[in-house]
């Protein structure tokens, strides 16, 4: 499907569509929509016989607003050129079919906040370094973290960091991040130091699975590369415990994976 701004195929090409058309993964329609100006559209469709598809569906409005103004404003042709109609924003909103957020100096993204109008946050699409306070942390990699959603907090376990004595090995350190105040805390360790390891977060205890625990020292103490230790941290209460081993069939010793919630 070829879409002219005009009456004929010499007229400017605006949009082509072909296949399938999903949904956008933002506004309120769910194709795209497209508008001429020029008081002509000239619609040319052409298929062939190797696939037979569902073929199109198409509405259209005559002398009417952009996306019907996105649900942010009104049509209005007060002080328009030609009777023309156009978008009256609605407050905090703005561009030809008010879909775009306005925030003044768009709050100084990204250092001193996000322009957040809908309850979810836009975001710049770029990096940024935070400065973060409160207990030093120590770098390392290696290491599992997750986001508790209902405290804005980050907890970071374990890892492979450097020593002292220029030598490096497991730790057990545990942080916690808080996102808004941009704050470390070093909370209780489990005992069991560990990296690769996979964490996941249910009904306020962080369940932590697995991992290599083998140091490449003299001091292992037996620790296994591949390990099949279940550990849960109670947030609330700041604590540690050991979980049974999973009673399998067959060997789930390992490190280097990952770990999900599914339904609970």
């Amino acid at each position: 499907m070829y879409v002219y701004d005009g009456d004929s195929i010499y007229a400017p090409l605006i949009a082509v569509f072909s296949g399938l058309v999903v949904p956008e993964s933002s506004g309120n329609e769910t194709v795209p929509e497209v508008v001429t100006t020029s008081g002509y559209a000239l619609l040319h469709f052409f298929s062939d016989a190797a696939y037979n598809l569902t073929g199109f569906s198409i509405s259209y409005s005559i002398n009417s607003c952009p996306n019907n103004c996105s649900g942010h404003g009104r049509c209005s042709t007060a002080n328009s050129v030609a009777g023309r109609v156009y978008c009256e924003c609605d407050e905090y909103w703005k561009g030809e079919a008010c879909d775009i957020p306005y925030c003044r100096d768009n709050c100084g993204s990204p250092d001193h906040g996000y322009c957040d109008l809908t309850g979810e946050k836009l975001w710049s699409n770029s990096w940024q370094v935070v400065s973060a306070g409160g207990a030093v942390v120590q770098g390392g990699y290696g290491h599992s973290s997750v986001l508790d959603e209902a405290s804005g907090c980050v907890f970071v376990h374990g890892g492979y960091k450097a020593l002292s004595n220029n030598k490096y090995g497991l730790v057990d350190h545990m942080y916690r991040y808080h996102v808004h105040t941009k704050t470390w805390l070093i909370l209780r360790e489990s005992g069991l130091a560990r990296y690769l390891h996979s964490v996941v977060l249910l009904s306020g205890t962080l369940l932590v699975f697995g991992g290599n625990t083998h140091n490449d020292t003299s001091l292992s103490n037996g620790a296994k590369c591949f390990s099949a230790d279940f550990l849960a941290y109670d947030i609330a209460c700041d604590e540690w415990s050991v979980l049974p081993r999973p009673g399998l069939h067959r060997d789930i010793n390992r490190f280097g994976h990952s770990a999900v919630v599914s339904n609970g």
